[in-house]
């Protein structure tokens, strides 16, 4: 769990930044310290820093930078161009080794001093940087890493904060209004809010961090001397980087702390030159800026994307692959999305609030993430957002009803939110994984509370333009139930090119989230440790099982007995799925589609799974999976041990499931599927 990152106030964040850079200072001279930066016979950046007093800082942002080389990121050459700075100043530069220095003799302006150190560049990426920058670990990667995104990307930015923490800039974009240009988020409290926290395309990005293809840039002619000594000619770049077809876009994880103004003079100074090139840059450009429709602000409400299809994907939370209970499927579905190019924005109900890394450890960068939000976060998002978005697509009942109720409540439709479609995703009918719930808790429910419940639940569901399932078998309940024409839309997976053999592997392995009393997952494994464990151990003495999954330290507690490793959640499954020998998967009872068994299956991992999951999946007995029913404890236990000691067998079930799932999992066929879901006309 994050809470709101703790944040100083710009006064008191400046003032330690300054500080710092001040004892930086010092402490080279007087430790007799240099500041090395490794040679790079093909640097993949050339870093162009233009310096002009302000030794404090520039000794601050030189030793940070020269910090980077340690880091596994993109080889770099520095190249410092200084406009006629103080003695003080230049005393620093015989500290510095393995960067190039230009020495002007006079000030000859921010463009043409970056303009000199650009024709020098090496690099096949030109990177601006300012003398009181501060990049975070990583920033220098993920500029580089968008790039290779599209060959129309010509120039890319990062997110600027101020010292202190409070947001700087995300991007930034136009207005038709006295000030003209408009830093996304500047000012904010939370550099981490969900509007900064996405990739998109910006009106211009600072050049304090502004990277480019060092061959565009020479076609572009750089930075025009028009707006010398300073400001607008980062802006006037970018827009003439769009004039020439290329896009500029804002990276988030490329996050820098900018002192900002460290080597400026005056304040009236400073205002003079932004009136003078605000207006010469207006009059260059004004045509093109407000002359063709809506322009990317970059902030928002999804602004950044006027053309793109812009989805509301609501859900129980930011879904990940690793958290089970439908997670993984909605996770599938949102990044496919973003791969279409739509502008996803995540609405996650409940839970509780990542750190970021944790939010984004494998959603698309270009998805926006609203996290927690509860009834009354989504009545301010519908409110606050009315008219946003083209596509409403809701996941799992419970939050269909809700979705719906509170709507009703502002006295809105579904359709007035979702302008062009509403997509109402059943994930999993839970009138009838409740009742089966009950069924084994010994209190079944009447026939009759059951039909109410399930009706009540299809009721909200028939209500969107498209009804989505995750399997054959829920489609055929639904067209039941008289839901006309259910789409099915369940997981995609790869099948594993070349899965490690039988004589590789040894041991079990269990796959789900634990995090809670009651879910399925937990049933299972209690079940399985009450009733066929000691059966296994019976049949094989040196039997172990490894579980993967976030778990509550009471649960794990519980489950900890010798030949049992609980390892919780892991970044990486892959290595711990590829050394065991079976998967068991011991569900009494579920919806959905089981993801753990696909999962599995693609991996080259067979397992052995209850009669419940095999209907789900669809597929028969050997076909990557052996099932055997849960009523039947020991008999559970000996085709587990079995499948565990016959090769032959083994064998042939692995090979049975790797090529089912190269039959079934199409991700083409999937994308097909999911654009006529958000794209194909709808019909009254």
């Amino acid at each position: 769990m994050m809470a709101a990152p703790d944040i100083l106030d710009a006064p008191a964040g400046r003032k330690a930044a300054l500080v710092e850079a001040a004892l930086i200072w010092n402490a080279l001279f007087l430790n007799d310290v240099r500041i090395a930066f490794r040679p790079e016979a093909t640097p993949v950046i050339s870093v162009v820093i233009v310096s002009r007093g302000a030794r404090h800082l520039l000794a601050w942002t030189l030793a940070k930078l020269a910090g980077h080389q340690a880091f596994a990121g993109p080889a770099f050459e520095v190249i410092l161009v200084d406009n006629a700075s103080d003695a003080e100043t230049r005393a620093l530069f015989g500290r510095i080794d393995g960067a190039r220095i230009r020495l002007n003799p006079e000030n000859a302006g921010f463009g043409p001093a970056c303009n000199q150190g650009a024709a020098e560049a090496r690099g096949r990426y030109v990177l601006f940087l300012n003398p009181d920058i501060d990049l975070m670990p990583g920033a220098l990667a993920a500029l580089v890493r968008t790039f290779a995104e599209s060959d129309e990307i010509g120039i890319v930015g990062g997110r600027l904060v101020f010292p202190g923490g409070i947001l700087q800039e995300a991007g930034a974009g136009f207005q038709d209004d006295p000030q003209l240009t408009h830093p996304a988020g500047r000012g904010g409290l939370d550099p981490f809010a969900p509007e900064a926290s996405y990739v998109r395309d910006a009106g211009y990005v600072s050049g304090a961090l502004l990277m480019i293809e060092a061959r565009l840039f020479t076609d572009l002619g750089g930075f025009d001397d028009r707006f010398a000594p300073a400001y607008f000619e980062d802006t006037d770049l970018c827009a003439r980087c769009q004039q020439a077809g290329r896009r500029v876009v804002y990276q988030p994880r490329a996050l820098a702390i900018h002192v900002e103004s460290g080597t400026s003079v005056r304040r009236a100074d400073v205002e003079a030159l932004l009136d003078r090139n605000r207006v010469r840059f207006r009059e260059r450009h004004g045509p093109w800026l407000f002359g063709q429709g809506p322009r990317r602000t970059g902030f928002g409400p999804r602004d950044d994307a006027p053309f793109a299809l812009r989805v509301l994907y609501v859900d129980d939370r930011a879904p990940h692959q690793d958290l089970g209970a439908g997670l993984p499927r909605a996770n599938t579905i949102v990044n496919a999305m973003a791969d279409l190019g739509y502008a996803v924005t995540v609405c996650s109900v409940y839970g509780e609030r990542e750190e970021p890394a944790t939010t984004y450890r494998d959603l698309s960068d270009r998805i926006e993430v609203i996290e927690p939000c509860g009834r009354e976060g989504f009545r301010r998002l519908v409110t606050e957002r009315a008219g946003v978005y083209d596509v409403l697509w809701v996941s799992r009942p419970p939050h269909i009803r809700m979705v719906c109720e509170v709507l009703a409540d502002l006295g809105l439709t579904p359709r007035e939110v979702g302008r062009a479609r509403v997509v109402f995703d059943s994930e999993s009918l839970y009138a009838l994984r409740e009742f089966v719930v009950d069924a084994l808790k010994g209190r079944p429910a009447p026939g009759p509370a059951l039909a109410r419940a399930t009706a009540l639940e299809l009721r909200t569901i028939a209500a969107a333009d498209r009804v989505v399932c995750v399997s054959p078998a829920d489609a055929r309940l639904l067209r039941r139930a008289g839901v006309a024409d259910p789409v099915v839309l369940g997981h995609v997976q790869a099948p594993h090119p070349n899965p490690p053999g039988f004589a590789a592997r040894s041991g079990f392995v269990f796959i789900g989230s634990l995090a809670r009393e009651g879910e399925p997952n937990i049933d299972s494994l209690d079940w399985f440790f009450g009733q066929a464990w000691d059966a296994l151990r019976a049949l094989l003495p040196e039997a172990h099982v490894t579980i993967i999954g976030a778990v509550a330290p009471s649960i794990a507690e519980r489950l900890t007995r010798p030949g049992v490793t609980v390892l919780g959640r892991l970044d990486e499954i892959g290595p711990v799925l590829d050394a065991a020998r079976v998967a068991l998967a011991p569900t009494r009872f579920a919806a959905g589609l089981p993801h753990k068994v696909l999962e599995t299956v693609a991996r080259g991992l067979p397992s052995v799974i209850t009669p419940v999951l095999a209907g789900q999946m669809g597929w028969p007995d050997g076909t990557g999976y052996r099932v055997h029913d849960w009523h039947d404890p020991r008999g559970f236990a000996e085709t587990l041990a079995h499948l565990h000691a016959d090769a032959a067998a083994w064998t042939q079930v692995q090979r049975a499931g790797l090529a089912q799932v190269g039959r079934e999992e199409d991700p083409e066929a999937y994308r097909a599927v999911l654009r006529r879901l958000c794209e194909a006309p709808t019909f009254p």
